[in-house]
């Protein structure tokens, strides 16, 4: 059981921020991992204890904002994406944090090194994103 901790934001910190929380934390439950989500948005944030993110395994920010006090994550592998991914997709982002965390590609939080992009399209599977509508609904 790996351990995962996760921030969520969104551009008006209402829904989706509380909806990618929700889903990351089935997921995790689902695939047999402890995910610990703090939510920030328009309602203040619940920030997670700082014993709590040095156990972590690997980080996920599922933001459209920068996260507050980033610092806190300093060192940890992690991968970054949007909320709306987070909530497609909790599973496939649980998965390819803990695969680059354990393969050593992930980016490292505080590193130049970039993170791993969940936003990415697949080469085979022919998926597009790109231009001002792509950026709204991909």
């Amino acid at each position: 059981m790996a351990k995962i901790v996760c921030v969520t934001s969104c551009i008006t910190g209402i829904a989706h921020t509380y909806m990618a929380a929700e889903a990351l934390e089935q997921a995790g439950k689902k695939l047999g991992h402890e995910v610990v989500v703090e939510t920030q948005g328009a309602a203040g944030s619940n920030p997670l204890k700082q014993e709590v993110i040095d156990a972590a395994d690997a980080v996920i920010f599922a933001v459209d904002l920068e996260v507050k006090d980033r610092h806190r994550f300093n060192g940890k592998p992690y991968l970054q994406t949007g909320p709306s991914k987070a909530m497609k997709d909790a599973a496939g982002l649980i998965e390819q944090v803990l695969s680059a965390a354990a393969d050593g590609t992930a980016g490292k939080v505080g590193d130049s090194t970039p993170a791993s992009n969940a936003d990415k399209p697949s080469e085979n599977t022919g998926e597009k994103k790109g231009g001002f509508f792509g950026s709204l609904f991909g």
